[in-house]
């Protein structure tokens, strides 16, 4: 691996990969996932977002919450293969509302997918019922002030920590940008 990319958990960061912990619902084997090289649910993040990351947490700490990264680096493969499954599962529309296969922000290892963590549990900031619609920034604003209250907390924190929504604008990606302004 390279040498600019780092486990989370040797931060003392809390989180697990999201397509080794679900893949199988969008068809992902352990076997597809290994052949893209993938091997377990540990988190990779560059080395250079992870005293910002420990920022939000401390953060997010002073409100009873951690932070739980979903997703850090995805190489370029695992993007492919997850394009694939994903167009197979959900169809090419809503796979290209979700999946940002052409910029690839995930790959540079600058891309986070997060949450927040309480109680031994990750926090749903979104109804499944809503399906996709529910990730997105706003979503809530007018029929569940809940979810967006939480969505914006953990939002204003990554921000405040030098990452911007990416251009899908979901509630839980971000890339590190700090020179950029805030996008929310």
């Amino acid at each position: 691996m390279d040498k600019n990319f780092v486990y989370i958990d040797d931060y003392d960061l809390l989180g697990s990969n999201f397509y080794w912990r679900k893949g199988v619902e969008i068809g992902i084997s352990k076997e597809d996932l290994v052949s893209v090289d993938l091997h377990d649910e540990r988190v990779l993040v560059h080395k250079d977002i992870v005293q910002a990351l420990k920022s939000a947490d401390r953060e997010l700490q002073n409100k009873e919450y951690r932070l739980y990264i979903t997703e850090g680096y995805r190489s370029k493969d695992l993007y492919t293969l997850v394009n694939n499954k994903m167009k197979e599962k959900i169809g090419e529309v809503d796979t290209n509302r979700i999946l940002n296969i052409i910029d690839m922000p995930h790959s540079t290892g600058k891309s986070v997918d997060v949450a927040s963590w309480k109680d031994g549990k990750k926090i749903i900031l979104h109804d499944k019922k809503d399906g996709i619609n529910g990730y997105f920034v706003d979503f809530y604003k007018q029929s569940n002030r809940s979810y967006q209250e939480l969505q914006e907390i953990l939002i204003g924190i990554m921000q405040n920590n030098g990452f911007r929504l990416g251009k899908k604008r979901e509630y839980f990606h971000f890339n590190y940008d700090p020179t950029s302004p805030k996008n929310y």
